[in-house]
């Protein structure tokens, strides 16, 4: 049977040409007409179905460099996503290192790494408003931010 849209054009010229009365005046012209915008069709066709092939084939790349990427990101040296332990949960650890104080201005609740509490001359802003939240100070004003079990003790200076 015909497998192509190009076998199945080339089987319609070949019953047009086979009868001469389908070429003769007006039907002979249409008849080539209607070949010619289908060999047309069928050629696009074959180079859209070559275009996804090669699109095909460069995602599936693409695909590969991404798995890739992410083994390498976010796998740990035990095989395991770093950040998720073995149920798929996400380990919240990284919360507990997190400071939440309250804007004076918009009462918004602002959000950021402890890590900044120790460092000098930081100043954190609400994005909402603007407003200057927190500044770094010295210990006897950071540990007022602390409940008294979690006094910050300070660090010796050598």
């Amino acid at each position: 049977m015909l497998k192509t849209i190009r076998e199945k054009i080339a089987y319609l010229r070949g019953i047009i040409d086979g009868d001469p009365s389908m070429t003769e005046g007006r039907n002979g012209f249409l008849f080539a007409k209607v070949l010619q915008i289908l060999e047309d069709m069928a050629q696009e066709v074959d180079e859209l179905a070559q275009a996804q092939d090669e699109l095909e084939e460069y995602l599936q790349e693409v695909d590969y460099d991404l798995a890739y990427l992410e083994d390498e990101l976010f796998l740990d040296d035990d095989d395991h996503v770093c950040g998720c332990d073995d149920d798929d949960e996400w380990d919240d650890s990284d919360e507990d290192s997190l400071v939440e104080v309250e804007c004076p201005v918009c009462e918004d609740i602002v959000t950021f790494d402890e890590d900044f509490l120790f460092d000098e001359g930081v100043q954190i802003r609400c994005p909402r408003c603007d407003a200057v939240v927190f500044e770094t100070a010295d210990f006897e004003e950071l540990n007022d931010l602390f409940d008294e079990d979690d006094v910050l003790e300070e660090p010796d200076e050598d």
